[in-house]
C-alpha cells in the first residue's frame, strides 16, 4: 500500500475523528453522573402506570429499562450516540469514491502507483479504525464515569422506634443521604457487548455507505441516499414497536439487530449472554439471535456492501472531471 496515500487520507480524517471521539467520550461520562442522580425506584413506580403503547416502544421490559444498566445502556441508543458515528460513517464513505470523483481528483489519485482495490482498502481501513476508536470512546466515557460515580442509597426519611412496642415509625424528617458507589450495582464490563454491537453498527453503515459512494458520482447524491435509507429504516423500526401487530416488520430493518440495551440488562443477569450467537429462550426455524448473532449479521452486510464497491469500482469508467 502507498505509504504516501495512507498518511493523506488519515490527515484529511483526523480532525472529524478527534471532534467525533472526545464528544462521545464526554457525552459517555457525564450521562453517567445524570442516571447516578436519578432516584430509580420512583422512576420504577411511574412506569408501572405508563400506557401500553409506550411499554411497547421499550426494547425490554419496562421495569428492566428503569435499572442502572438499563439507564446506562440507553447511552449506546441516544441521538447523540446516532449521529456521531452516522456522521463519521457516512462522512467518511460517501468521500472515498463518489467524493473524489465529483472533486475531479480521483484520476490524479489512480495516476499514482497505487491500484484501485489498494486505494478502496486503504481508504476503508482508516475510517473502520475511526468505527472502532469511536467505538472504544463510548465504553472509556462509561467505564471512567461508572468507576467514579456515586448513587444515593438509604432511606430517605429518619425513623423513629416506639418504645415497649419496639416498631419503627417513619418521621417526617430527611435522613442525611447515604452514597455508595455504582460499581456497586452495575460493573462497565456489562457494557462491552453493547460496545462490540456499536462498533458493528458503524461498519455496517460504512459498507452501505461504500456501496451506494461506488455507484455515484457525486458525494451529495451518496450522502442522501444513505441519509434517506437510515430515515426509512427508523420509520419501520418505530412503526413495528408502536403498532400492534406490525412487529413482523422489525424483520426488515437493521436496527432489530443493533440491541445495545437489552444486551446490557441480560449480561447484568448473566454474564455467560454475551457470547450467545442465539437467544437461550429462542425456538423454532429461525431463532432470534444474541449478542454475537446480531453482531455478525451487521458485519455481514457491512463486509456484503465493501465487497460490492470493490467489484463495481474496479470495473467502472471514471468520468471526465467538470
Amino acid at each position: 500500500m502507498n505509504k504516501a496515500f495512507l498518511l493523506k487520507t488519515i490527515r484529511d480524517a483526523r480532525l472529524l475523528l478527534i471532534a467525533c471521539t472526545a464528544t462521545l467520550f464526554a457525552f459517555s461520562w457525564i450521562r453517567i453522573f445524570i442516571v447516578a442522580s436519578m432516584e430509580v425506584g420512583r422512576f420504577q413506580k411511574i412506569t408501572r402506570n405508563l400506557p401500553d403503547v409506550i411499554k411497547r416502544l421499550s426494547p425490554v421490559p419496562i421495569n428492566e429499562l428503569v435499572s442502572y444498566p438499563g439507564l446506562v445502556g440507553i447511552t449506546f441508543e441516544e441521538p447523540v450516540a446516532y449521529l456521531i458515528m452516522a456522521a463519521w460513517a457516512i462522512a467518511r464513505a460517501s468521500d472515498v469514491i463518489s467524493g473524489e470523483i465529483g472533486r475531479g481528483s480521483m484520476e490524479m489519485l489512480l495516476a499514482q502507483p497505487i491500484s484501485r482495490a489498494k486505494y478502496l482498502f486503504g481508504h476503508s481501513l482508516v475510517t473502520v479504525c475511526g468505527i472502532a476508536i469511536i467505538a472504544g470512546a463510548a465504553y472509556g466515557g462509561t467505564h471512567v464515569g461508572i468507576t467514579n460515580a456515586k448513587v444515593e442509597a438509604g432511606p430517605n426519611r429518619l425513623k423513629w422506634r416506639v418504645p415497649v412496642f419496639g416498631f419503627d415509625v417513619t418521621t417526617n424528617k430527611k435522613a442525611e443521604p447515604r452514597f455508595e458507589p455504582m460499581t456497586k450495582y452495575v460493573q462497565p464490563k456489562v457494557f462491552q457487548a453493547a460496545t462490540l454491537n456499536y462498533f458493528c453498527f458503524g461498519f455496517f453503515l460504512c459498507g452501505i455507505t461504500t456501496a451506494v459512494s461506488s455507484l455515484s458520482r457525486f458525494r451529495w447524491q451518496t450522502i442522501g441516499l444513505v441519509v434517506a435509507f437510515y430515515v426509512v429504516q427508523t420509520v419501520i423500526e418505530l412503526w413495528g414497536l408502536a403498532a400492534e401487530g406490525w412487529r413482523w416488520a422489525l424483520n426488515f430493518t437493521f436496527f432489530s439487530a443493533y440491541e445495545p440495551i437489552a444486551f446490557s440488562v441480560k449480561i447484568s443477569e448473566d454474564a455467560s449472554y454475551a457470547w450467545k450467537f442465539f437467544k437461550p429462550d429462542s425456538f423454532g426455524m429461525l431463532p432470534d439471535l444474541g449478542p454475537l448473532g446480531c453482531d455478525a449479521a451487521l458485519l455481514i452486510q457491512g463486509l456484503c456492501g465493501f465487497l460490492f464497491a470493490s467489484f463495481w469500482f474496479n470495473r467502472r469508467d471514471l468520468p471526465a472531471p467538470l
